[in-house]
């Protein structure tokens, strides 16, 4: 049955207008039930306290549209990060207003000054590095390029194996460096270049003839030694990072006659190699 103190407090609650407290206090219940006798009936409009922090929401909004950051914000304002973002949440931040853009260019000057000296000390230790590296290398011997050939060319050149023998030399990279210290290597096996043959593999998105000429300027090679070259078809759904200008393929080296040569790497290999 209802209860008939709820007619009488809701004609109360709108007519002087009495607080909750006051309610409560003459009918002698508690809030949750006072709550649902008057739900639906609008508070007395003396009874609505002002926020205290409503023009600065309004001011939070009105700034954030200028660009303003949500750190921005906060400090400005005086208010917590929590709060701000409360405040401007469904509005996003549009990078193309004029402060947006004067932050993101004062930002990208920071911090390339607060690097810079970074860079440079870093640079600096890298070249020191280099130069300590030289010197304890000191003059190249035939007997050092016999060695780092052998290496080399046991980590990127075409092996034997036990089901299929394999007695030529095929060097293979995109490497310039390597392929020169691989033709020095021949050299003291007493190879000439012209009497080596040389292939591009090249993806076919790339120039063939234009590396292949390429190769020949980078290691004054003999062009009427270059072979036709191995056109790699272009796959769309891979990601290659080797494009662009500076994407000349990779230059195989192939010896004739070389099986006795293919027996020193191997020995010079298993020499190394020995953990005895």
């Amino acid at each position: 049955m209802d209860d008939p103190r709820r007619a009488e407090a809701r004609r109360l609650r709108v007519d002087p207008g009495l607080s909750l407290s006051q309610l409560m206090k003459h009918f002698g219940v508690g809030a949750a039930t006072l709550t649902d006798w008057l739900r639906g009936i609008e508070p007395p409009e003396w009874t609505r306290r002002p926020n205290a922090k409503d023009h600065l929401r309004e001011r939070a909004v009105a700034l954030r549209r200028d660009g303003w950051s949500v750190n921005d914000l906060a400090l400005e304002l005086g208010v917590a990060k929590s709060t701000a973002y409360a405040w401007v949440r469904h509005l996003p931040l549009d990078p193309d207003t004029d402060r947006a853009r004067r932050k993101q260019e004062h930002a990208a000057i920071m911090t390339a000054g607060r690097w810079e000296a970074k860079r440079a000390e870093r640079a600096q230790r890298r070249a020191d590095v280099h130069a300590r590296a030289a010197a304890t290398i000191g003059a190249r011997t035939e007997r050092d390029a016999l060695l780092v050939g052998a290496a080399i060319y046991w980590c990127e050149g075409a092996k034997s194996k036990p089901w299929r023998r394999l007695d030529r030399l095929t060097f293979i990279n995109s490497d310039p460096g390597l392929v020169a210290l691989f033709l020095r290597f021949l050299a003291v096996c007493g190879r000439d270049p012209h009497e080596v043959d040389y292939r591009v593999h090249i993806h076919e998105t790339a120039d063939a003839e234009e590396a292949a000429d390429w190769w020949c300027r980078e290691l004054s090679l003999p062009r009427s030694r270059f072979q036709r070259p191995t056109i790699k078809r272009h796959v769309p759904a891979t990601r290659r990072q080797n494009v662009g200008r500076d994407y000349h393929g990779c230059l195989a080296v192939s010896v004739p006659r070389s099986a006795e040569l293919y027996w020193t790497v191997e020995g010079v290999m298993a020499a190394l190699t020995d953990l005895r």
